[in-house]
């Protein structure tokens, strides 16, 4: 039985901000596509104030925006109060990058004259409005052109990826015409990258695929991600399969999870944790009963807690018990914690975990506000603290084809470079991510 999500949104509320955060990641990678949830999360910032509110909001860039929530987000943007709090207008400004494009067009000049939109984001806003006029052809057109342009460059920094995501969301407006393309870039079997514009038009159109939904793919991002083309189509490809969100893409999981290679494993929790559904569940319980690696069985448990399901209570918690609690198991118990808390459910050593959850967290914030906005500092704590501990798991080095590589890159599924213990993906991604 999983929670129900009236159940969660009212969470949303809580006064413990855990709790708040907790409950907006649930609904935050999902494909839901319910606009009730950012006006939860404005009552929220509105009921317990601005400071360290950037949490929340960094967590809802993917909520969807209506008119009402994209009239709030501009007068916060020309609040003259809002830039005084740590990354709140950033932040609100980020929500705009990912807002469907249509809100934005009658509210352009109020969004680009605000005087505390990130100057950063100028030029993106301005790109995805201009797209709106592209048909389908000029789409294809600027994205083959992209792909051409780039195709001796080796670093995904060293091209404007942002640019060419802008583009994929202006051919997602043109629904399934674009699904045979799709699918004749998709089958390809690319042996060299070298040279190749391939290298950036393949994860595109995995990207595509998930910005359409085409069920219809699954098979051919499954084959991909066992093939590892490398750090950036693996994470397109459990992101498209996260936005496909159907049963065939759980049963695909499923199916061949276990036979296959440790970075398939790795990816392939992110669907099994963003699909929100009775069959994921079961799929992650199952999976975590036989799979042997520590790293991945903790990934597995974080997806079952993700569903708010009662059965993920006692296997998260068989993975902590009598363990000494490294950076990645301490993640997970206040993960754990959390859930029960909202969840309304108590297990033996809850409160002994709960208390040392939030003394933890209070070390842990009055450190951060020491070292302050130092990140020569703010590595080095987190170094310190990764050093205390003892490694959860001997993980297999991944060696991707260099030409999908970023340089200096702190992968999604990494521990967080802030120390905290949670993902990256879970925690400053949502702070410093562009």
């Amino acid at each position: 039985m999983r929670l129900s999500e009236d159940k969660i949104k009212e969470a949303i509320l809580d006064t413990d901000p855990d709790i708040r955060q907790r409950a907006i990641q649930y609904f935050a990678k999902s494909s839901l596509t319910d606009t009730s949830i950012m006006p939860l999360v404005i009552k929220a910032v509105e009921t317990f104030g601005r400071e360290d509110a950037y949490h929340l909001i960094g967590l809802s860039r993917d909520l969807p925006q209506t008119e009402d929530t994209i009239d709030w987000i501009i007068g916060e943007l020309n609040n003259s109060q809002s830039d005084q709090y740590e990354n709140y207008t950033y932040n609100i400004s980020m929500l705009l990058t990912r807002a469907d494009v249509a809100l934005l067009l009658p509210n352009e000049s109020a969004i680009l004259d605000s005087p505390h939109l990130f100057p950063g984001l100028h030029v993106s806003i301005s790109e995805r409005l201009q797209m709106l006029s592209w048909d389908e052809a000029t789409c294809w057109q600027e994205l083959g052109a992209f792909c051409e342009k780039g195709k001796d460059k080796q670093y995904t920094n060293e091209v404007n990826l942002g640019y060419a995501n802008h583009i994929v969301e202006a051919l997602s407006r043109w629904g399934n015409e674009c699904e045979e393309k799709v699918h004749n870039v998709l089958k390809q079997e690319i042996e060299d990258y070298h040279n190749n514009p391939m290298k950036w038009l393949e994860p595109l159109m995995v990207r595509l695929a998930g910005e359409l939904q085409l069920d219809s793919t699954v098979p051919m991002l499954i084959a991909k991600l066992v093939e590892d083309g490398g750090d950036l189509l693996n994470e397109e490809c459990a992101r498209a399969l996260s936005k496909i969100g159907t049963p065939t893409v759980i049963n695909a999981v499923s199916e061949i999870y276990i036979e296959s290679p440790y970075h398939f494993r790795l990816y392939a929790t992110e669907p099994l944790e963003y699909i929100h559904s009775d069959l994921a569940v079961e799929a992650s319980l199952n999976l975590l009963q036989q799979e042997k690696d520590r790293s991945i069985r903790i990934n597995l448990a974080f997806a079952l807690l993700s569903h708010f399901s009662l059965k993920g209570v006692e296997a998260a918690r068989q993975l902590l018990l009598g363990r000494s609690l490294d950076l990645e198991s301490r993640g997970l118990r206040d993960c754990l914690v959390e859930n029960c808390t909202i969840m309304g459910e108590r297990f033996p050593e809850y409160d002994e975990w709960r208390a040392a959850q939030r003394t933890e967290n209070e070390e842990h914030r009055q450190r951060i506000e020491e070292i302050g906005d130092d990140p020569i500092g703010l590595m080095q704590f987190a170094l310190e603290k990764m050093k205390q501990e003892s490694p959860s798991s001997s993980q297999p080095k991944l060696n991707p084809p260099v030409t999908l590589q970023n340089k200096q890159r702190v992968g999604r599924n990494d521990p967080c470079p802030c120390g905290s213990g949670k993902k990256f993906k879970k925690c400053c991604i949502n702070k410093s991510s562009g």
